[in-house]
């Protein structure tokens, strides 16, 4: 049985991410496919244009993957290095799964694996955390030290996609190294980029929503679930702004600092801003630096916001969350009973019989997940079950 997984968003699902599962069926077309995707918050530190229940939904509905299962929200609000070992920490977990693809820009699986070897090397750590000093970012240091040590390679860590890539393939080679790993080249539009060839990036798609453009915003969707789409509800910053601000301000810097990636004194910096910001942006342009971009600010205030600190995003793996299937995904669970040694929780009445620390995580994941309903009454994952999709 070949299991590919994919660690993803679908923050909306769109024509570039079915490319992306086409290209494995087309390499193996009797793999069944796994995503592992972010929940109600995203990476790039904001929250999920939609629910992660109606995400997996409409992926499914697109022709996506069999199983959608939710990446913790620790790895989801974490660096591309703490997203892509979270990630790739779960597809371990199962037990079945026997290859693992991502997207790329120019690279290819073996020299990936090449500059992930060399990322390894206590030469090329040392010689990134020297670059790290001058108070560049942390894409920027790594690039310089690939240049000095592996100039060959160092092209790839230009781009998000290889960068992100890479981290998966050093994720592969310490948790899964029996993993294959696969790159599918992007297509279509770069990141944050404007449609090429009739394939947009997710933030335009996001973007279109956001600005009003409801009915273009929907041409740019899959047809399969775009009528579903168009009434859902659409969750942005903006919506969030008006608690999050007050509630910052209640914050110290010794709290701050309890915060993950928070070091160097961002604390204070955070801190500043916060006691005189009077919007979301004039916050996060006060915090951003070189050494701290925008993305890892935003990520810094939906910590502070929901709460989650480095003592919780450090729990352990130790249960699954099951978004959405298909019948072929019902087999990939069940191939799961004999492989995955963790709880999957498919109902959310299965959380009750979690471990202690188990519980711990999955209760702050409903809290964080309650302010994103909000003003929706709380516990609604304690109401959501996953999309099942019925066989024609």
């Amino acid at each position: 049985m070949k299991v590919c997984a994919v660690i993803s968003e679908y923050n909306p699902f769109h024509a570039g991410h079915l490319f992306q599962i086409r290209e494995i069926l087309r390499r193996m077309p009797d793999c069944y496919m796994i995503s592992i995707m972010s929940g109600c918050f995203v990476q790039r530190g904001e929250p999920a244009l939609w629910d992660k229940y109606f995400r997996a939904a409409c992926a499914i509905r697109a022709g996506g993957p069999d199983l959608v299962l939710e990446l913790p929200i620790s790895a989801a609000l974490s660096s591309a290095e703490g997203f892509a070992e979270g990630g790739v920490r779960l597809a371990a977990a199962l037990g079945c799964v026997t290859h693992l693809s991502f997207g790329c820009e120019s690279g290819t699986e073996q020299t990936l694996m090449q500059l992930a070897q060399w990322m390894d090397n206590p030469i090329f750590d040392d010689a990134l955390r020297s670059n790290l000093t001058s108070g560049v970012s942390y894409a920027q240091a790594a690039q310089q030290a690939a240049q000095a040590l592996c100039p060959d390679l160092a092209p790839l860590l230009a781009s998000p996609n290889d960068l992100l890539a890479v981290q998966y393939c050093r994720a592969i080679r310490k948790y899964c190294p029996h993993v294959q790993p696969i790159a599918v080249r992007r297509i279509g539009a770069e990141h944050d980029g404007t449609p090429i060839d009739n394939i947009p990036s997710a933030s335009y798609i996001r973007s279109q929503f956001h600005s009003e453009n409801i009915e273009s915003a929907a041409q740019l969707l899959p047809v399969a679930y775009r009528e579903q789409a168009l009434p859902m509800r659409r969750h942005s910053w903006q919506a969030l702004a008006p608690a999050v601000l007050p509630y910052l301000r209640r914050l110290t810097p010794k709290y701050i600092a309890t915060l993950p990636g928070v070091s160097e004194g961002l604390e204070h910096r955070f801190y500043a801003a916060c006691q005189t910001a009077q919007s979301l942006e004039e916050l996060w342009e006060r915090t951003r630096s070189r050494r701290h971009p925008l993305s890892r600010v935003r990520r810094l205030t939906l910590c502070a916001y929901l709460g989650l600190t480095q003592d919780i995003a450090a729990l352990s793996l130790e249960y699954i969350t099951v978004l959405g299937m298909n019948a072929r995904g019902q087999q990939i669970l069940k191939a799961m009973k004999k492989t995955c040694p963790l709880p999957v929780i498919v109902k959310p009445t299965q959380a009750r019989k979690l471990s202690d620390s188990a519980q711990r995580l999955w209760n702050f994941t409903v809290r964080a997940d309650d302010l994103y309903y909000f003003p929706s009454p709380a516990g609604q994952d304690w109401k959501q079950t996953p999309y099942i999709e019925k066989q024609a």
